[in-house]
């Protein structure tokens, strides 16, 4: 599944660059406090210090600028692609189960590094399909470089269908650290879990799944 492009008219000088990153910036903290519900273009102009008139100078509509933010704050995504593939090349010696930890671990750390705009789309996706669609097509290249670098380990995956088990395992990951983003830490349970204990036993808890 591609990624649609971001809808957004790119600025040609510097002044208009600023501007730019003002208009998005403040239309992320209107989404984070009021949702998608309470996102108006008249707000994020008042809080960006930009016309309304400049704002349709850059997007056609109200959607497009959600969008638009969306696209800007998700750009992290394809640099943690780039990264599980070179830290999957760097492990290619490793132990395996060492391997497999290590590739959970950059995984949890990278999705709870982004928790706060996490938790706005994910919020906000079922009722804005086309963030949906893109939060699908992302998540799904993410764990397409996940699993590349797991099934090098192919010949140690004590699972009879090696691909089904590093699907999985991928969506143990996902779904595991979405809920707690979603939801907060002790939706499931009153146990305190911390950030860390969380990577380190799921981490733990796939490598005994696979190998």
């Amino acid at each position: 599944m591609a990624t649609p492009e971001p809808l957004i008219r790119p600025p040609q000088q510097r002044r208009s660059q600023e501007s730019l990153e003002r208009l998005l910036g403040a239309g992320l903290q209107v989404l984070k406090e009021h949702g998608v519900d309470g996102f108006t273009l008249h707000e994020v102009s008042r809080r960006a210090g930009v016309s309304i008139g400049s704002i349709y100078a850059r997007v056609p509509s109200r959607e497009a600028l959600i969008l638009a933010i969306y696209e800007r704050v998700m750009e992290w995504t394809a640099a943690q692609e780039a990264q599980q593939r070179a830290l999957a090349h760097t492990l290619e010696r490793s132990d395996p189960r060492e391997r497999v930890q290590t590739l959970v671990k950059a995984e949890v750390t990278a999705m709870l590094s982004h928790a706060d705009t996490l938790s706005v789309f994910m919020h906000e996706a079922r009722r804005f399909p086309e963030i949906l669609e893109r939060g699908a097509a992302k998540s799904q290249v993410t764990g397409e470089a996940f699993k590349e670098g797991v099934l090098g380990l192919r010949e140690h995956i004590n699972h009879p269908d090696p691909e089904l088990a590093v699907d999985i395992a991928w969506r143990m990951i996902y779904c595991t650290v979405a809920r707690r983003i979603t939801h907060g830490p002790v939706f499931e349970s009153r146990r305190p879990v911390s950030e860390q204990q969380l990577s380190t036993e799921l981490a733990r808890a796939i490598s005994d799944y696979l190998l």
